[in-house]
């Protein structure tokens, strides 16, 4: 580990798999100096965590995952730590991913360049497809891939994020009230309107839980929701389009939406779903996206 900087991670918990959770805590051991669990489920669904590095944040009911993340980095804060890695409870790490990411990160400040974050490439659990980094343009985005180094680009997802936390009071935190959902992108976006650059490592690769697959008809590809996380989703995306978005990215996402109302207006219960991804919609217009 990059013996400049501090570093501490943040999992973000809700009813965790009890072993994912503990070999995820195992690989971090090593890589970081401190350990934040934000436990969002009962207590009882982690109460295997164990050591002197691994402080618990037991909340009272879901705070959801914005402000969670907040509340984990506001204690790295309080021990000067200087980066913070971000993590899903069901991502699984490599034994290098903080040094690599670290290296880099520190390497671009000491050069001058304000770097918000720095993210590893995502591979699927299920199917091993890495996902490329992208910069949103029209008609096309760039899907950029090397075989080293890192590269500028719009966004990169919270798990396996490491983020400066110098920048975090400019940038400031995440949007709590959105709970869930485009959480991450909002941030990335804003620290970018900001002057600050969001860096993908091709040397650093997380595998993250993506969500299980399904097929509607045996043909159609869509990953299941129920019908209050897909009014999380519409809502969220309007917030997000109000928040100053890139446009390339509203009017591809715009698309995508009106795709997802297609095919959930499919898939039992038909009606449910339309009427919640519907009034997400409503509320993401007529609400304020508020912080």
């Amino acid at each position: 580990m990059i013996k400049s900087a501090r570093v501490g991670a943040v999992i973000v918990a809700y009813h965790p798999h009890a072993r994912q959770l503990v070999e995820l805590i195992d690989q971090l051991r090593d890589q970081v100096e401190k350990i934040i669990v934000v436990n969002n489920g009962p207590s009882e669904s982690i109460d295997l965590i164990s050591g002197s590095s691994i402080t618990l944040i037991q909340a009272d009911s879901n705070l959801g995952v914005g402000a969670a993340i907040n509340r984990g980095v506001e204690r790295l804060l309080v021990e000067r730590l200087d980066q913070a890695l971000l993590m899903d409870q069901d991502s699984v790490i490599g034994p290098q991913l903080v040094a690599t990411l670290g290296a880099h990160l520190v390497r671009q400040r000491q050069a001058g360049n304000r770097v918000a974050a720095i993210g590893p490439r995502v591979r699927d659990h299920d199917d091993q497809v890495t996902a490329p980094f992208v910069r949103f343009g029209l008609p096309f985005n760039r899907h950029l891939q090397r075989a080293a180094g890192c590269v500028q680009c719009d966004f990169v997802i919270t798990s396996g994020c490491l983020i400066d936390l110098a920048h975090w009071p400019t940038i400031g935190p995440m949007r709590e009230a959105w709970f869930i959902d485009n959480i991450d992108l909002e941030w990335c976006f804003r620290a970018r309107r900001l002057g600050y650059t969001v860096l993908g490592c091709f040397e650093a690769t997380l595998d993250h839980r993506i969500g299980e697959r399904h097929r509607l008809l045996g043909l159609v590809p869509y990953r299941r929701h129920d019908p209050d996380r897909l009014y999380t989703m519409m809502r969220n995306r309007v917030f997000l389009y109000r928040s100053g978005a890139p446009f390339a990215f509203i009017v591809q996402d715009a698309l995508r939406a009106i795709g997802k109302l297609g095919l959930f207006s499919l898939i039992p219960p038909r009606r449910t779903h339309l009427r919640r991804m519907l009034a997400g919609l409503r509320d993401g217009l007529r609400t304020r996206p508020v912080p």
